[in-house]
């Protein structure tokens, strides 16, 4: 079994070393996984290249990227993906082992699905300095499985600045791209002062991805979008609902 994992980085050079090395614990927990791990750069002025050159040098491939956003991070490194399941890393964040274990076993079992999410929680860097949600659904780049179908059904994420994530999942369900979740914390979200939600016009540049799937959705109900499926929510399995970082 093959899985590309994607992992999007701008200055990222204190976190990142961590956020790797959770990815490339993943196969002691599924004997036979075979890792694709891609880093995109994204026009990092620190030692974020430098890092993976010395300390993953033949573990990753590293591509680098001007400073575009990260909407367009992510689509170079979704280019390059050549495996059939998908999953992506915020480099400030942290898989737990056995995270693309379950996500794996869990699709494997339910064909009828496109994607899987899993649970995850929040930690404070440093610590006690930002309030943090406990373990729940979340619906996060970072808690993300997916089969290359949904992608090639849906397209690339649109070049918004912040929000190009909620914006596609939206599109995912307008296409009735049927989703499940796996109910195990498997993801630690990083909070912290330089996080993208907070960042100046973040309000302003999730507006934009809101409008990016209304376009979206009022072309597809007129008949000029991709898909043929009505619109529906996702498949979570017991009541639960993912909920966005």
């Amino acid at each position: 079994m093959k899985v590309s994992v994607i992992v999007p980085v701008l200055n990222g050079e204190r976190f990142l070393p961590a956020a790797l090395e959770s990815v490339l614990a993943q196969p002691r927990q599924l004997p036979g996984l075979e890792l694709e791990l891609i880093v995109v750069d994204n026009g990092s002025e620190d030692g974020t290249v430098a890092l993976v050159r010395d300390a993953f040098a033949g573990r990753v491939q590293l591509v680098q990227e001007p400073r575009r956003g990260i909407a367009h991070a992510r689509n170079a490194g979704l280019a390059l993906a050549t495996a059939p399941l998908i999953a992506w890393l915020d480099a400030d964040d942290l898989w737990l082992p056995d995270k693309l274990a379950l996500q794996c076993r869990w699709l494997a079992a339910h064909p009828e699905l496109a994607m899987v999410f899993c649970h995850g929680d929040e930690f404070s860097d440093p610590v006690g300095a930002f309030p943090c949600r406990p373990a729940q659904p979340l619906l996060s780049p970072s808690a993300l499985l997916a089969r290359r179908e949904a992608f090639e059904a849906a397209g690339p994420f649109p070049a918004v600045a912040c929000g190009e994530f909620i914006a596609w999942i939206g599109w995912t369900k307008t296409l009735a791209l049927a989703s499940g979740v796996v109910a195990e914390l498997l993801v630690r979200r990083r909070v912290h002062a330089s996080n993208t939600t907070r960042a100046a016009g973040a309000l302003h540049d999730y507006a934009a991805a809101m409008h990016w799937l209304l376009q979206r959705r009022r072309s597809h109900g007129l008949g000029q979008g991709p898909g043929q499926e009505p619109s529906q929510e996702l498949s979570q399995g017991p009541s639960q609902s993912p909920v966005a970082p």
